[in-house]
């Protein structure tokens, strides 16, 4: 085995066992431990069919053919694909309080994945069963064929040796003395939840139960067996109990977590448990799953002198030759849930139930049809389903001389009495083996793949139907030889213990296939999509693909919601624009640690005509619009109208340039946090003040847009005196020195910028003088106004009487709006305690202390200028340390405002604390 991690390295699980495990027996190379220095780059499959996914190394599957299935419906109207479901904060997000028991709500298969015979995930398992590929192999990668006259065949999984321990907290020395099934099962009960479209930290303290089936471990015993050498580990690694503890623990779930050995019918039977559990509300959501490795041959020696194994193995099963079966391995999870919390639906399990075969005179062995008869009439009539509903069969179906016809002959019993046409039987065991414990959910694999391909998948090994199954010869049953269209029936799906354990379970098709991606539309408006990953080479993959099935918006969808995984697992991220006639696209390592969120709230300067026009596209920001100009219908002023067909001349008008302002930050802000987001800190600028307010939550909507009406109405009513300000390059203490009468410094905005306001003829002599003397000086447009200067003083009665209509009772100001207008020194002031009328006055009169504020912001932060235009960038990258990253949504004449909004979410998204 190959893991990630160094031994001496702390890690989640503390030992001071030092010792290492023992040598693996010559017939146990197959699972042995490959102890590296250095942690080697774990193979990244890129399976066949486009619409599957991989994005970490332990081979997260992610299909979308069952995406487009009649149940499954999606969003996508706005900014993202849809929102991750790692925003929600608590389990009970996710997992709604449990609904009264009588609503019998909808149980359904929301998420399967699965190593099988020569198969690395499902997706190569459906090549294999649909074109009839002999999945059982004569070689020797588990031991010399024919060792000890054993069969020459098996069934074997292709890779058992490889497991990123760090990515499931597994200490180096625990992961190598883990039995490799439960290695699997990690591996393959993430990628189920990762396929039903799930962050798998969502669920984190959710009322989730475990169930799995397994028979055994034989790793357990050959680690086990010098009693000098033991280190403890083996127990925690091996024990069966830790097959579904160690995953409960891995995920932090809360509901129960049971192995279950039944033999041949354990991975069913834990089907069925979870299945009633969370039907009586002792879970909300189930991860069930079943694996086998043959790692020894003893076992297989056992069954064979009991007479059970096929001699050239091969499970020819429902055929007169068949003659025993052929031991084989598999490892299949699946998750479990109340439709209303899927997001996906392979399937709905209509019902499951399980009984025992009791005293029987042949022995503990021998099956008795009667019992399974009796299971499954009983489970159809509980579920009031007729058997002519019923399409298809997965049988058990071994090919024993004795198993078939007692199974197949209980089958017609129950089915076949008054059908029109032949039931279909099949037993997924003719083409890949008996995984035993595992082979009640590998037979699940290949019923959901074939109802998701419409195809039923053919048995092979069928040549000469059974004479002891005279059902097979009139036509009351058909064997599935060759592939058939799925019509959509019913399906019922068989396990059986060697030791007479009965398990069925009953499953409703998801409806009718939908919409193929191909023949889509692409989408109207682009939209952002997000990926992540453990490697830069897994993202780069999952982009590419993004852009083959980019006319597959539920795929997209699902995809998105799950790359908000913690970056410490997953240290690569990266985004793509679908849609856009541009090739953007972008992928890099992030930070394992958390970084604060900052929102820079910028002012006036930052309008232009043509703002806000091609994010109208996008719902969200649009309907924020909408509102503000419902929250503006008395002043009749319409900003929707005012943003569409706004001209050069337009937001020279004061009240244009404050509501256009306002509006569109407001607007970036409900975008925001439509995805999620928060800030940990704010910062405004001027009038920013008031975008301030309504991202901290102590302005409403309607406040902040008519308190910027009002401070533009109130300044154009004041028939002040021309003014004008500039950008120069000084000090704050040199502005104050050297500005001559009438000048003050009004803005500090970085170290050695300053923005200076007084009368337009003096501002602009002042200017000329600077730039004589080689200071930059540069006048800004500020509508023939200066503010933040004396003149705004006689402004301030009016604005003070209009906001107090506006503000009736102002709300405290948070901890995180870093006050721009009040010194740090009297901050604790009744003044500066609330977002009040008298603050927002205070603001237009007093000096804007930006810089004194920017030098609050973490030097980690991620920055996001909430602004139309990307203004203060440049004094952002001054005054803020490099390690800061700095981002605008929105510049002034770029071609499309939109891509460029998304790709700064996209590199929002990639600075890794923040999860779009």
């Amino acid at each position: 085995m190959e893991t990630k991690g160094k031994g001496s390295d702390s890690a989640p699980e503390k030992d001071s066992i030092t010792n290492h495990p023992p040598p693996p027996s010559k017939h146990m190379r197959t699972f042995a431990c490959t102890k590296t220095s250095n942690p080697p780059i774990m193979k990244l499959y890129i399976l066949v069919r486009p619409e599957i996914l991989i994005f970490t190394t332990t081979l997260l599957a992610l299909t979308s053919e069952s995406s487009k299935q009649g149940d499954v419906h999606m969003e996508n109207k706005g900014l993202l694909y849809s929102k991750p479901l790692l925003h929600r904060t608590h389990p009970q997000d996710f997992f709604p309080s449990h609904r009264d028991s009588q609503t019998m709500e909808e149980i359904v298969i929301a998420g399967i994945s699965g190593r099988l015979p020569e198969s690395n995930n499902l997706e190569e398992f459906w090549e294999n069963l649909f074109n009839g590929v002999d999945m059982v192999t004569e070689d020797d990668r588990r031991w010399k064929p024919g060792l000890y006259g054993l069969p020459r065949r098996n069934g074997k999984l292709k890779q058992i040796n490889k497991f990123d321990a760090p990515f499931f907290g597994v200490h180096p020395k625990q992961a190598h003395t883990m039995d490799p099934q439960l290695r699997l099962m990690l591996e393959i009960s993430y990628e189920a939840i990762v396929d039903g479209g799930i962050n798998p930290a969502s669920m984190r303290g959710s009322k989730t139960g475990v169930y799995i089936g397994v028979s055994g471990s034989e790793a357990g015993e050959a680690f086990s067996r010098d009693p000098e050498e033991l280190l403890g580990y083996s127990m925690t690694g091996c024990q069966r109990a830790m097959f579904a503890n160690r995953l409960s623990y891995f995920f932090d779930f809360n509901g129960p977590s049971t192995a279950i050995d039944t033999a041949c019918s354990s991975s069913l039977l834990a089907l069925e448990n979870a299945f009633n559990a969370i039907r009586h509300g002792h879970c909300d959501a189930a991860l069930v799953g079943g694996v086998n490795l043959l790692l020894k041959p003893n076992t297989s020696v056992q069954f064979m002198k009991l007479g059970m194994l096929s001699p050239n193995g091969t499970c020819k099963s429902f055929d007169s030759s068949g003659d025993g079966y052929c031991r084989s391995e598999a490892a299949v999870a699946v998750l479990l849930t109340r439709r209303s919390m899927a997001r996906r639906v392979y399937a709905t399990v209509l019902n499951a139930g399980n009984n025992t075969d009791g005293y029987k005179e042949q022995g503990v062995t021998f099956p008795s049809g009667e019992m399974q008869q009796r299971l499954v009439r009983s489970l159809y009539q509980e579920a009031n389903i007729s058997p002519e509903q019923v399409e298809y069969i997965e049988a058990h179906g071994t090919g024993t001389k004795v198993g078939d016809p007692q199974e197949v002959n209980g089958i017609v019993n129950v089915f076949c009495n008054s059908r029109h046409e032949p039931l279909l039987i099949g037993s997924t065991k003719s083409n890949m083996g008996h995984p035993e414990p595992a082979s009640g959910l590998a037979a699940l694999a290949k019923v959901v793949l074939s109802l998701e391909h419409g195809v039923w998948a053919p048995n092979i090994h069928y040549d000469n139907p059974n004479t002891d199954i005279p059902a097979l010869t009139d036509g009351r049953v058909r064997v599935v030889s060759e592939p058939l269209p799925v019509k959509g029936g019913i399906v019922g799906i068989n396990s059986f213990g060697f030791g007479g354990s009965n398990v069925h379970v009953i499953l409703r098709p998801p409806g009718p296939p939908g919409i193929p991606p191909g023949s889509q539309e692409p989408p109207a408006v682009a939209r952002l999509l997000q990926v992540c990953g453990r490697t830069e080479e897994a993202v780069g993959v999952l982009v590419q693909k993004v852009k083959e099935n980019s006319t597959n918006a539920s795929f997209l969808g699902l995809l998105n919601d799950v790359s908000g995984a913690p970056t410490a697992s997953m240290p690569y991220r990266g985004y793509a624009l679908i849609g856009s006639p541009s090739d953007v696209m972008e992928v890099q390592q992030t930070q394992a640690t958390p970084r604060p969120l900052w929102y820079i709230c910028s002012g006036m300067g930052t309008q232009w005509a043509g703002m806000g026009r091609s994010l109208m596209q996008l719902q969200e920001f649009r309907e924020s619009i909408l509102r503000s100009d419902t929250a503006l219908r008395d002043t009749g002023l319409c900003v929707s109208r005012l943003l569409m067909e706004a001209d050069e001349t337009t937001f020279e008008d004061t009240v244009h340039a404050f509501v256009g302002l306002a509006a569109i930050q407001i607007a970036q802000i409900d975008l925001l946090q439509k995805m999620g987001l928060q800030p940990d800190g704010i910062v405004g600028h001027s009038v920013g003040e008031l975008a301030c307010g309504y991202a901290d939550g102590s302005l409403s909507h309607s406040e902040a847009i008519l308190a910027a009406y009002w401070r533009g109405r109130s300044i154009k009513e004041a028939n002040l005196p021309p003014g004008g300000m500039a950008a120069v390059g000084l000090t704050w203490e040199e502005c104050k020195a050297q500005c001559p009468q009438g000048v003050v410094p009004a803005c500090h905005n970085a170290e050695d910028t300053v923005t200076i306001s007084g009368p337009q003829e003096a501002v602009s002599q002042f200017v000329t003088q600077l730039k004589e003397t080689g200071v930059f000086a540069k006048e800004v447009r500020s509508a023939g106004v200066a503010f933040h200067s004396y003149y705004m003083a006689s402004i301030a009665p009016a604005l003070l009487a209009a906001l107090k209509k506006v503000i009736k009772s102002p709300k405290p100001r948070s901890a995180r709006w870093i006050s721009t207008s009040i010194p740090q020194a009297d901050w604790e002031s009744p003044l500066a305690l609330y977002s009040s009328a008298e603050y927002h006055v205070n603001n237009l009169v007093s000096p804007v202390l930006f810089q004194e504020g920017l030098r609050l912001v973490p030097e980690n932060a991620v920055v996001i200028e909430i602004a139309p235009h990307a203004l203060l960038q440049a004094i952002l990258k001054r005054s803020l340390k490099p390690t800061c990253s700095i981002l605008p949504l929105m510049k002034r004449g770029h071609a499309n405002n939109l891509e460029f909004f998304l790709s700064h979410i996209g590199k929002l998204y990639m600075n890794g604390s923040v999860n779009v």
